[in-house]
């Protein structure tokens, strides 16, 4: 009963189940304050929620009117730019998927952003301004696009999605696809619309890269980046100064011991001045091991001014990765260092995968405090400089060279930006820290969505885009007739029936199909005469496309009847092969994109998918 109980309040007091609730409690509400007013909100719960409305459409047509010939050649530009990214896209994707088959990288790795899944919470509210950023100005870059060339937006809005522990939304520009897709609209201006939103989103990517490598200019006259001390390493984990720094400690400036202030040398990762470069003898401040160093600290919490003695120790070079075995009782080795890259244990006959049992013949026992570091930490202690080192396993042992790289303090840092006056004081380091990462993700986001908005995949603008060159490609041949079936729901208040041919010949008959309410009963057909009903031209290319009801006002018919429209069309006798050909890209397609995300998850899950 304890882990049901347990389990019970893990879900419900799981702040993405919170959220999730409160969303939702938000959208039922806009849903009923919206009641009266019909085709403004769809809820499709627990999946989908949308908000339409009209009010949006004269802003873009505004902005669309203003400069006409401007929006033209700029949205024919984005065509060019576009397809270059469907190119890019593709190629991306394939040599990825090779990669990740010959020589997996985890820098390799594609993972789907799914709040809850492969982000936690923090992460998921840096990703919430850009997300609204990028949607809405790919929807906005369609409508306007679709209103330079004289379209007209039938409507604008938003959406959401939330089940349980995951949250989504965005925004949408609603364009008459019928209209779009019709002989009325030329080749030009559906790839000019195809093409807007991914356009701008690559538009968007640029700038965000430009700021991001600006950014440190930008904030150079109110912050420089410092050194913040994340974590102290004790002995067994190979740290020197456990006890003479603290967590949290940001360093701005570093001098020998028992000099004077004016040997400070200050801290500015934006100057080349790091903490790294300082260790490494870059600057004017010379070290070596067994130095003692000052440094002068600022303490974020306590908002005070400090001076902290370190001791530099030596940092051993073993050319191995390695990692402790679950029990703490062995070292195994994940990866040799190859003598093109410097390793200098390439030649003792170890294996990955080895599990190395001791070291100087003492047993391996990281609960003890008994590892590789605390072996390093020792000899420095007691006045031992390490030329090598024993490896011993069950069977064998071995003797490995090691050789020291310089200096260590025995730390993990991150990058603190430290305020140079009082404004920035005000907005804390946090503010700079803040726009980095939405700059970063703003970056990230947009350019993935430019990649994966251009693959030629059903619903993607890379599909549209490639459909239509296809077309454009192979034409067009419009001679034989064919007869389709269709069927409709009656409705009331719409007499109108927008068939999916829009090159309609003639109507062949109508039915109108009852159902009873009982069950045992089979529905009764009412055959239309040709005086109820005739077909029209509503998307005004020439060709006839919708019928149109002349049905009496008092007609008894309830909105659960069927309406069966059987009818002869122009068929285009190149449909076939255009759409072979599209069909065999998408497969290719959705093949390379499911191995690029199934390899990633197979080699590389356990770093990033979780629930």
């Amino acid at each position: 009963m304890s882990l049901l109980n347990s389990l019970f309040f893990d879900f419900f007091l799981n702040p993405w189940f919170i959220l999730s609730l409160i969303f939702w409690l938000i959208v039922l509400a806009l849903v009923y304050l919206l009641r009266k007013k019909e085709g403004a909100a769809y809820l499709f719960f627990p999946l989908l929620a949308m908000f339409k409305t009209k009010k949006l459409n004269n802003f873009i047509k505004k902005i669309s009117r203003k400069a006409p010939k401007f929006w033209k050649i700029f949205w024919t530009i984005g065509i060019f730019i576009s397809f270059g990214f469907v190119i890019f896209a593709f190629y991306f994707f394939f040599t990825n998927f090779i990669s990740l088959i010959v020589n997996p990288r985890i820098e390799q790795a594609v993972i789907p952003l799914i709040p809850g899944v492969t982000i936690d919470l923090p992460l998921f509210f840096y990703l919430i301004l850009p997300l609204l950023f990028i949607v809405t100005t790919h929807e906005f870059a369609h409508g306007i696009a679709a209103s330079a060339d004289g379209l007209d937006i039938k409507s604008t809005g938003v959406l959401g999605a939330g089940l349980f522990y995951v949250i989504g939304f965005g925004a949408f520009v609603e364009v008459d696809e019928r209209v779009v897709n019709s002989n009325k609209v030329n080749r030009y201006t559906r790839l000019r619309i195809a093409a807007a939103g991914t356009y701008v989103n690559g538009i968007t990517a640029g700038i965000a890269f430009i700021l991001l490598l600006c950014f440190p200019l930008m904030i150079a006259p109110f912050y420089r980046q410092v050194t913040q001390v994340n974590t102290v390493l004790k002995e067994e984990e190979g740290g020197f100064n456990y006890e003479n720094i603290s967590r949290g400690d940001a360093i701005i400036a570093i001098k020998k011991k028992e000099t004077t202030d004016e040997n400070y040398v200050y801290l500015d990762e934006l100057n080349g001045i790091s903490l790294n470069s300082i260790l490494n003898n870059k600057t004017t401040l010379k070290c070596e091991i067994n130095d003692s160093l000052t440094l002068k600290i600022y303490n974020p919490s306590s908002d005070a001014f400090l001076e902290k003695n370190i001791t530099l120790g030596p940092r051993y070079y073993i050319g191995l990765r390695y990692e402790y075995t679950s029990d703490g009782l062995g070292l195994k080795i994940n990866e040799i260092i190859p003598e093109i890259e410097e390793g200098n244990n390439f030649d003792k006959n170890l294996s990955v995968g080895l599990i190395i049992e001791k070291i100087n013949d003492k047993p391996i026992n990281v609960s003890n405090g008994d590892t590789l570091e605390k072996v390093y930490t020792s000899s420095f202690k007691n006045d031992i400089v390490l030329n090598d080192i024993n490896f011993s396993t069950n069977s064998a042992n071995y003797t490995l060279d090691l050789r020291i790289d310089g200096v260590l303090i025995g730390i993990f840092s991150n990058s603190y930006f430290m305020y140079k006056n009082d404004i920035a004081k005000f907005f804390t380091s946090f503010w700079p820290e803040f726009w980095l990462r939405e700059l970063s993700w703003l970056f990230i986001i947009a350019f993935s969505i430019t990649l994966f908005n251009m693959l030629p995949l059903p619903v993607f603008d890379g599909d549209r885009v490639v459909k239509e060159l296809i077309n454009w490609g192979i034409g067009e041949n419009y001679k034989s007739l064919k007869k389709k079936k269709e069927k409709f729901y009656f409705k009331k208040s719409d007499k109108n029936y927008e068939l999916s041919e829009y090159r309609v010949e003639k109507i062949n008959s109508i039915n109108i199909i009852i159902k009873d309410q009982s069950k045992f009963i089979e529905p009764s057909t009412i055959k239309l005469s040709e005086e109820k009903f005739e077909i029209i031209d509503k998307i005004g290319d020439g060709f006839k496309d919708t019928v149109l009801l002349n049905l009496p006002e008092e007609t008894k018919l309830t909105e659960d009847a069927v309406i069966e429209i059987s009818y002869e069309y122009y068929y285009d006798e190149k449909r076939k092969i255009k759409n072979l050909i599209l069909n065999s890209i998408r497969a290719i397609t959705l093949f390379i994109i499911a191995g690029n995300f199934i390899l990633s998850f197979i080699k590389f899950g356990g770093f990033f998918f979780w629930i």
